[in-house]
């Protein structure tokens, strides 16, 4: 948000992840990132959860493993989507709306997280692993397109991954499904308000497809203050999901309030990590 409010244009963000790189070249990151670096190298997910339970929620899904000769897009599942209950519930609709319109998908047999975590709080060398291990799994299955519901994996995989000779066409659900659905509609579904991810709205410019969708079944939209473009951050982004003692106000409730201001009885999003910490700020309410 500074950056883009800046008036001459002062990229501070690569001040700060530089800053964080030597802190953690020095075994100086928090402490609370310490156990996430060891979950990302023993487990290869930001849980520490075993591979077995993502491989339980694909066979329930009944999602095919990916192969290029029949599918049209990789669903890159994430730390979220291999693991989170609640998200899986939204995945389970995005696999009924591509079987619906007949877009043919897989998953890859297993996943290792895009290494967003390690590289929004400096831990370079841990991304890089992470990265060049899954463009080689890309690149083995023959993947030209990937689709995903998870914000932060949309930019890592579709921007960061570019820096290591990897290009494929990489696209939000939410841009995918409207799409497919533009000549539908349903009625009644209220008012709701709708919380832009930053690395969905902010970053990727993904603000119109979601709302599109909402007021296509039948939602009347009430915007928070900050909304499109220019978002007031959850709290989860630059790995401050894992922080335990964040002093003062929470982000997560301020934004969390924004909300309930609009007056709408329902928040959607379009981001796993927002959901969370939305509804953490909702039971701390």
């Amino acid at each position: 948000a500074c950056e883009a409010q800046c008036p001459v244009g002062v990229e501070h963000l690569p001040l700060i992840i530089g800053a964080r790189r030597g802190l953690a070249s020095n075994g100086e990151a928090p402490d609370a990132l310490a156990a996430v670096y060891n979950h990302l190298d023993r487990r290869g997910n930001i849980w520490g959860l075993g591979a077995d339970l993502r491989q339980k929620f694909v066979q329930s899904a009944g999602v095919e493993i990916f192969d290029a000769a029949r599918h049209d897009y990789l669903v890159w599942l994430g730390c979220a989507g291999s693991f989170e209950a609640d998200f899986q519930k939204s995945l389970r609709s995005l696999f009924d709306i591509l079987r619906a319109h007949g877009v043919s998908f897989g998953v890859l047999a297993k996943e290792r997280c895009t290494g967003d975590v390690a590289k929004r709080t400096g831990n370079e060398y841990q991304f890089q692993e992470l990265a060049r291990a899954n463009i080689e799994d890309f690149t083995a299955a023959g993947v030209t397109k990937i689709v995903t519901s998870c914000p932060h994996c949309l930019r890592t995989i579709g921007t960061d991954y570019r820096a290591f000779g990897f290009s494929a066409e990489v696209i939000h659900s939410a841009s995918l499904v409207a799409g497919l659905t533009r000549t539908m509609a349903m009625p009644g579904a209220g008012i709701v308000t709708f919380h832009d991810p930053c690395y969905l709205g902010r970053y990727a410019g993904v603000t119109e497809e979601p709302r599109d969708l909402l007021a296509r079944f039948g939602a009347t939209v009430h915007e928070p203050d900050r909304h499109g473009a220019n978002p007031f951050c959850c709290g989860a982004g630059g790995g401050l999901l894992f922080e335990e003692h964040e002093e003062g106000r929470r982000i997560s409730q301020e934004r969390f309030e924004q909300l309930q201001r609009t007056g709408a009885a329902t928040i959607v999003t379009a981001c796993p990590f927002c959901s969370i910490m939305l509804k953490g700020a909702q039971a701390s309410a």
